[in-house]
């Protein structure tokens, strides 16, 4: 069918048959994006040469040398702008040229390539794997990838991401804070012209500060919803941030703490012994502490100086905080059950089911809080936004914690389709199998398995940056500044970038690529040198 997949109209199959093609043909592409990193790596090592006759010759460089019009040729042939090109050649020369074991051109992503070059990893989950072990050491981003192989055939981007995420912060904790702290410190809003008549604002913001503040946009949009003040909430947020930003808010925070369900089950107090990857008793206020509830789905990362302020337990409890939509004033009585191995929230004996068809509003609210978002595999939409729907149909299954889960309304419609099947197990684990016979299973947020990355005294220095316009070399962007006199060879007076990207002149040793990092330097940029670098 793949040779005939080109004009599907005019061909008959059933529903396996064409899934399968389909399998076919993304492993085609992910073989032929390998074969184009590989062909990309090759084009960015080239550089002409010229002779003393004035005879022009292509030198040949080692693998992962990129030259200075790699990108702009990349630009032109796959006719993408000059900074998706730059990222692209970026990309490949860290996939598929992954140098030998112990040298500075080693990445550790070789296995990266190697799946997508066998047709089971695409290009954006390589990416994703690889923006996620950008900084980290060759030896231990190829464990990482390592660990990841069973997993490329079957899971998402974020999925994937998370997992990286977890097992950085086994392997290598300080280098997953350093990364957190130094994105918390590079905080900063923005502000351009877009559309007539529009400003456009992008900003980044630590975790705990953006869920308040958005707290308090949400609210107000959603009263401008009710008074008719706005016809769309996305337009009603706009119209609250503008009204916020000059005038005063009361956010309430609430945080609920948990506890593993055999200790619930036993008493045991919420400070008794610490689970794996919960906050330990004696944290200092500098730690980084993951929640969930901040966003949907997603667990985040903020301080335990806030948490503690935002929680009327104390530093020593040794449960997992999580920030949760509660009614205001009913502080939580005791830690939440939840399950020991999936961290899902539990309703313990049943005391929140009921014999009607809608659930009550703490029913409603723990399968909410429980799954996050919408339980289909890869949808993200948040939970608020979903049906709650009773998994085998009422009045056959109950209304209980047990048998309700969240669905986007398009992915309720589509399990009451024929051939869909959907089995919710008692961790709360959900078990989807599709007509062709496929079967995908996707987990509740984890709120009992936390992660903490303590304060140990490594966080990088503060960044001292200061962006120029233009400079005195020459009228040009701070992008070309940079590119041209902080990603060249090292200087005594300037350390070597975290750049893989190397542009410099050949030598007869060979070129070769250093590090990798998108991020800004963290150095002052050097004084205008009496020549260009080039």
């Amino acid at each position: 069918m793949l040779t005939d997949a080109l004009s599907p109209s005019e061909l008959r199959g059933s529903q396996e048959e064409w899934a399968q093609a389909l399998g076919e043909l993304q492993a085609v592409i992910d073989t032929a994006t390998a074969a184009q990193d590989a062909a990309i790596v090759r084009l960015a090592a080239i550089e002409p040469h010229v002779l003393d006759d004035g005879e022009v010759i292509d030198t040949h460089w080692a693998l992962g040398h990129v030259a200075l019009d790699a990108s702009a040729i990349v630009s032109g042939v796959l006719a993408v702008t000059a900074v998706h090109a730059e990222r692209r050649v970026r990309a490949a020369v860290r996939l598929a040229a992954d140098g030998p074991e112990g040298t500075l051109t080693e990445t550790g992503l070789r296995g990266l390539h190697d799946a997508m070059g066998a047709g089971r990893l695409d290009a954006y989950r390589a990416s994703v794997v690889a923006t996620e072990l950008e900084e980290a050491p060759a030896d231990v981003a190829a464990s990482v990838v390592g660990g990841l192989h069973e997993y490329f055939g079957s899971e998402d981007g974020p999925r994937l991401r998370r997992r990286v995420r977890r097992m950085l912060a086994r392997i290598s904790p300080d280098l997953l804070r350093q990364r957190a702290v130094r994105a918390r410190s590079e905080c900063r809003l923005e502000r351009w012209v877009g559309e007539p008549g529009v400003d456009t604002w992008h900003g980044t913001f630590p975790s705990e500060e953006a869920a308040q503040a958005w707290a308090a946009i949400d609210a107000l949009a959603q009263q401008y919803v009710t008074d008719g003040v706005c016809d769309r909430v996305d337009r009603a947020r706009a119209k609250a941030l503008t009204d916020l930003v000059a005038g005063n808010a009361t956010i309430d925070v609430q945080v609920v703490h948990t506890i593993a369900a055999d200790a619930a089950a036993t008493g045991a107090a919420a400070t008794g012994a610490p689970v794996t990857g919960t906050a330990a008793s004696g944290g200092a206020p500098g730690d980084l502490v993951e929640v969930t509830g901040l966003r949907p789905g997603e667990p985040t990362l903020v301080s335990r100086d806030w948490l503690d302020r935002a929680s009327a337990h104390p530093t020593s409890d040794t449960s997992a905080g999580r920030a949760a939509p509660r009614p205001r004033g009913k502080p939580a009585k005791s830690p939440a059950p939840c399950d020991p191995l999936t961290g899902a929230l539990l309703d313990l004996a049943g005391a929140l089911t009921t014999d009607t068809y809608r659930p009550g509003k703490a029913l409603a609210a723990l399968v909410k809080a429980r799954d996050g978002h919408c339980r289909f595999p890869g949808c993200h939409v948040a939970a608020r936004f979903c049906d709650l729907d009773h998994v085998t149909p009422w009045p056959t299954g109950p209304t209980s914690a047990t048998n309700l889960v969240c669905l986007c309304r398009r992915h309720h419609r589509i399990k009451q389709r024929s051939g869909w099947r959907a089995v919710l197990h008692s961790d709360a684990t959900l078990t989807w199998t599709d007509p062709t016979g496929r079967a995908r299973t996707t987990h509740p947020v984890d709120h009992l398995h936390r992660a903490v990355l303590p304060d140990t005294g490594t966080d990088p220095a503060p960044i001292t940056y200061n962006p120029r316009l233009v400079t005195p070399d020459a009228p040009h962007s701070t992008l070309e500044y940079h590119l041209e006199h902080t990603l060249g060879p090292p200087e005594p007076s300037r350390p070597r970038p975290r750049c893989r990207i190397d542009h410099h002149h050949p030598t007869a040793a060979g070129a070769h690529l250093t590090y990798t990092a998108t991020h800004p330097p963290r150095h002052k940029p050097p004084e205008p040198e009496d020549h260009p670098p080039f």
